[in-house]
């Protein structure tokens, strides 16, 4: 499923994600996987699995940031090229 963050909670470490359907969810930071739950901000678009948690009802599971799914791109490197040989200058 799809969603942003719409409300986080600091001092206990959880928040809610709404669906693009206008489902709330609730998610604790434990469930966030490459993401640091102190780096995330309120509309941050995300993608995350639906469990049935037997405490806290609908969950999301194994968030991930929308970007964060692609491979990151690896910056092209280049060998540094040598200085080109010019004409020998002859000095007299």
């Amino acid at each position: 499923m799809e969603g942003r963050i719409a409300e986080l909670w600091r001092g206990r470490s959880c928040g809610f994600i709404r669906t693009r359907d206008a489902q709330t969810v609730f998610f604790h930071a434990r469930d966030l996987e490459r993401l640091k739950y102190n780096d995330i901000k309120v509309s941050l678009a995300v993608t995350f699995e639906l469990i049935e948690d037997n405490v806290s009802g609908p969950r999301a599971a194994r968030i991930q940031a929308l970007d964060a799914r692609k491979p990151a791109a690896r910056p092209k490197t280049r060998a540094p090229r040598p200085a080109p040989a010019g004409p020998a200058s002859a000095s007299r």
